[in-house]
């Protein structure tokens, strides 16, 4: 090879080393510049223009523009022979820096039209789930044994979800849960379903008349409740309707999560009907909602969240064989699948946490489901 040649392959070779082909690189060293969005290309300007001022974006009819920033970091940070690894992180580094500052932010049209079409697919979604269950327990005299029960579970809900003002998310929910539940057996109900022979009977007659004081004393000791305790675990359906609102929440970016306020409304199966027929306790009271998706929910349609957290100050009708009793309910669910655009009717595997709090006995559980959609489950019954 003569010296001419040898110039010339040389070079070549360093023209290639300090404007690489632009289809081998890196993908993330590629900024996508908007034509339309003036701030973005007067922040990308700003950073070329000190390399190269005779740089321009956008050619005329060009609604996109490409920018390869690793030509630019390698003008930037000049690469010596041999390579240093200390060039080559000040190269990402500052490729990481133009991508963050000069990032594509939505224009006020382009937030008008998410919220225009937030508003427009807002509806009603569902959910189903069918699990296992694991709560508090308790021994006949109140002694509380653990979260040792052990049930099926199931649950569904409705979700109606509009936007108010571009940026108040209302909630609507209304839905049931179907599980084991502690309750309060009280001694004069248990005590009527126990055969008791009539020769003890007669007996027992003829004590009383000796310890009349002291077998009254002994009935209110047993029958009496200073606070809610349990004796007993049966299973009971709840349902309830929650409505929740944010206000905290701007116009602009994403909206992948948001707290919320509201308010919930709901009865509990008894295990046995009440003496004026009252087979139910109602319960209601405030509440506030961390809700979790994943995804901007100004541009998607209603979905269940991945992941959600509740807290509410309730007044419970009976609770723990005591009425009127004011609780703390904390309730809390998160998707395991990672599948973050995953949707009710494509199932999902759930964990959950239930606790209800205060003065006396508690009643605390966790559970894991499958949740999947009521159109799913139409489609598996109907081969449709």
């Amino acid at each position: 090879m003569n010296k001419s040649m040898l110039i010339t392959a040389i070079t070549l070779g360093s023209l290639a080393i300090s404007f690489p082909n632009k289809a081998e690189e890196s993908k993330n060293s590629i900024l996508t510049v908007d034509c339309k969005n003036d701030t973005q290309k007067s922040c990308v300007d700003a950073e070329i223009d000190k390399l190269i001022p005779s740089f321009k974006l956008c050619s005329a009819g060009e609604l996109e523009d490409d920018v390869y920033l690793e030509s630019f970091a390698n003008k930037k940070f000049p690469q010596p022979t041999p390579p240093t690894d200390m060039i080559k992180q000040q190269k990402v580094d500052w490729i990481s820096r133009v991508i963050k500052i000069c990032k594509d932010e939505p224009t006020p049209q382009e937030i008008e039209k998410k919220n225009a079409d937030f508003t427009e697919y807002s509806s009603w979604t569902n959910q189903f789930m069918v699990g296992y269950a694991i709560a508090s327990a308790y021994e006949d005299d109140g002694t509380h044994k653990g979260l040792t029960e052990q049930s099926p579970l199931a649950q569904f809900s409705f979700d109606g979800r509009w936007l108010v003002g571009k940026k108040a998310p209302i909630h609507w929910e209304i839905g049931g849960f179907l599980a084991s539940s502690p309750s309060f057996i009280d001694a004069e109900d248990s005590s009527s379903e126990v055969d008791v022979d009539p020769v003890e009977e007669a007996e027992v007659e003829v004590d009383a008349g000796d310890n009349t004081d002291t077998d009254v004393a002994a009935d209110e000791d047993v029958t009496s409740v200073t606070k809610p305790t349990f004796n007993d675990v049966v299973g009971s359906l709840d349902v309830y309707t929650k409505l929740t609102t944010s206000f905290w929440n701007d116009d602009k970016g994403e909206l992948k999560d948001y707290f919320a306020v509201g308010g919930i409304a709901g009865f509990k199966t008894r295990d046995k009907v009440a003496d004026d027929l009252d087979a139910v306790v109602y319960y209601y009271g405030p509440i506030l909602e961390y809700r979790y998706y994943g995804k901007d929910m100004r541009t998607n349609k209603n979905s269940i969240p991945r992941g959600k957290v509740w807290a509410g100050y309730l007044r419970f009708e009976e609770y723990g064989g005591l009425e009127d009793q004011d609780r703390l309910l904390l309730v809390g669910e998160w998707q395991l699948n990672d599948n973050e655009e995953a949707e009710p009717e494509e199932g999902r595997f759930v964990v959950g946490l239930k606790a209800n709090l205060g003065e006396g006995a508690d009643d605390v559980g966790i559970y894991f489901a499958y949740r999947t959609g009521f159109d799913s489950i139409q489609s598996f019954l109907t081969g449709k």
